[in-house]
């Protein structure tokens, strides 16, 4: 592997958090900035964030950190969702089981770690497939024979059979970011917190207490951003961000999910960067917990709460309903599926035939920022109707992911965002990927459902393959390991002179896009 460029300053990356335990560590830094000052953007960033590591990135707002650091194979387009060149400008497959990537020449990684070549990939793939890595995205490459590097700028990777939705697997998200294994070498043990990509940004500096900031990769292969500096400041409060953009001192705000702070922008004249429909948010039963193993227990809580009132009341814009772990828009979404409208009755009789006709007590993790949504305590009130007393237990944020991916609790929430459906159905349904191993936190295991998800994944022909999707989605609604609550709007409000905000399906936004006029 090529290695070019010598250390020309030293970047400290500080931490003063001891929950977090993030030690002082330094990394290399990027070229100097070739075109002298430039445009800063003030980013409102809402939680404690958790490290950039693609192998093991959890939570939204980590995401759009790393999606602006690394680059995959391919990525997606900001509006419409297709996927796109990205560091290899053509791909083809004859069969959908060996996939050939030929790859950009001249694409350089931040800090002086020199060229990209063939070799990153195949180091990348066998990091995330490697059992000690422990990835919790390992499982979406369990179809991979081989990942090989016939030279420099050609990558050729063997599936165990056909697979038409593997491209997905290669763009700039989780397992497709590709990794520098001499940087990932000199990090250590701190690798979350010293992420080199090939991105439009590099890691500048970090206070888990206050800012990331994020400096322009002036030899990114598409060219320089229009922005030189990102910088996130960290403001858990909802209504502490909308002041603060009101103000001047953010410019955007990443993630606004309260509805008064949004009406008040709106009638403030700020621009909200609205996307509508991105994914769902479900609630994960563990399986394993005595009363949540009854599918009559799981189909009560559905029945027990009228999310359309709720939403319309309490964020109408912000939520709407969802009746499904996957989106309309997605390619293999099946309209006919069982639905649980509002039935407080019948939630009672399902509790009553469950052994729980006296009532029971369910405690769900959740995070402790932002104190508890209105939407989620009309939630405790609808449940306490038909005798589920919901309690609360409220963690930081890198607490919440441990135990949310060790499938350390009774009940936890998600939002499950992808633009490949088979990314939500493999990684949560199928058994071999249970928490810890993978995202299956409900640890669900229905043999027939994981012998038609199989078959579908492989399936040529269309009309059988839909059809094979179609009764997955009927069995996992019938079945309900995940509860469908709520369906998320995008709304990234900022100020009128910023351009380019576009919250793609994965609620990320390409910064390489954004400018200040």
């Amino acid at each position: 592997m090529k290695r070019s460029g010598k250390l020309r300053s030293m970047i400290l990356l500080s931490a003063s958090s001891l929950a977090l335990a993030v030690p002082v560590v330094v990394l290399p830094a990027g070229d100097a900035m070739a075109s002298g000052p430039g445009k800063t953007l003030n980013i409102r960033f809402y939680d404690d964030p958790a490290g950039f590591d693609p192998t093991n990135i959890f939570r939204i707002e980590n995401e759009n950190i790393a999606f602006n650091i690394f680059s995959g194979l391919t990525s997606y387009d900001s509006h419409t969702a297709e996927l796109i060149p990205d560091l290899a400008e053509t791909w083809h497959t004859d069969d959908n089981t060996v996939w050939t990537f030929n790859l950009r020449h001249g694409v350089q990684w931040h800090h002086g770690y020199g060229e990209f070549t063939s070799a990153d990939v195949v180091y990348t793939f066998a990091r995330n497939m490697d059992p000690e890595t422990a990835s919790p995205y390992a499982s979406r490459l369990s179809n991979v024979v081989s990942v090989e590097a016939p030279d420099d700028y050609t990558v050729v990777i063997t599936l165990d059979g056909p697979d038409g939705n593997f491209i997905h697997n290669t763009a700039n998200y989780h397992v497709g970011m590709i990794v520098n294994q001499q940087a990932v070498e000199d990090a250590g043990q701190d690798v979350r917190w010293r992420p080199v990509g090939t991105g439009p940004f590099y890691l500048a500096d970090l206070d888990v207490n206050s800012h990331i900031i994020l400096k322009r990769h002036e030899e990114y292969f598409h060219g320089p951003a229009p922005i030189e500096t990102l910088n996130f400041r960290i403001i858990k409060d909802e209504q502490a961000s909308t002041i603060a953009l009101r103000n001047g001192e953010v410019d955007v705000v990443m993630r606004s999910n309260r509805q008064q702070n949004i009406d008040v922008l709106r009638e403030a004249g700020f621009k909200l960067n609205r996307t509508d429909d991105l994914f769902p948010s479900v609630r994960i039963f563990n399986m394993e917990h005595p009363a949540l193993s009854d599918v009559r227990v799981r189909q009560a809580f559905a029945y027990a709460i009228d999310y359309p009132t709720i939403l319309q009341a309490v964020t109408p814009d912000v939520f709407g309903v969802a009746e499904s772990i996957l989106m309309p828009w997605m390619d293999v979404y099946c309209d006919d599926i069982p639905r649980y409208s509002y039935d407080p009755d019948k939630a009672r009789a399902l509790l009553e035939e469950a052994g729980y006709g006296d009532g029971l007590t369910i405690r769900q993790l959740s995070t402790a920022s932002g104190g508890v949504p209105p939407d989620v305590q009309f939630e405790m009130d609808f449940l306490a109707q038909v005798g589920i007393d919901l309690q609360l237990e409220l963690v930081d944020a890198p607490t919440f992911n441990q135990r949310r991916n060790s499938g350390e609790f009774e009940v936890a929430g998600r939002g499950i965002p992808a633009i490949n459906p088979d990314m939500v159905l493999f990684a949560y349904l199928h058994p071999d990927n249970k928490a810890p191993a993978g995202l299956n936190g409900a640890r669900y295991d229905n043999p027939e459902l994981t012998a038609l998800l199989e078959g579908a994944r492989a399936e040529i022909d269309p009309e059988k393959r839909m059809e094979m999707y179609c009764d997955v989605q009927r069995i996992a609604m019938t079945d309900l390991p995940y509860q469908p609550v709520r369906t998320w709007n995008a709304f990234w409000p900022s100020a009128p002179n910023v351009t380019g905000v576009t919250v793609n399906m994965l609620s990320q936004v390409n910064y390489f896009e954004v400018d200040i006029e």
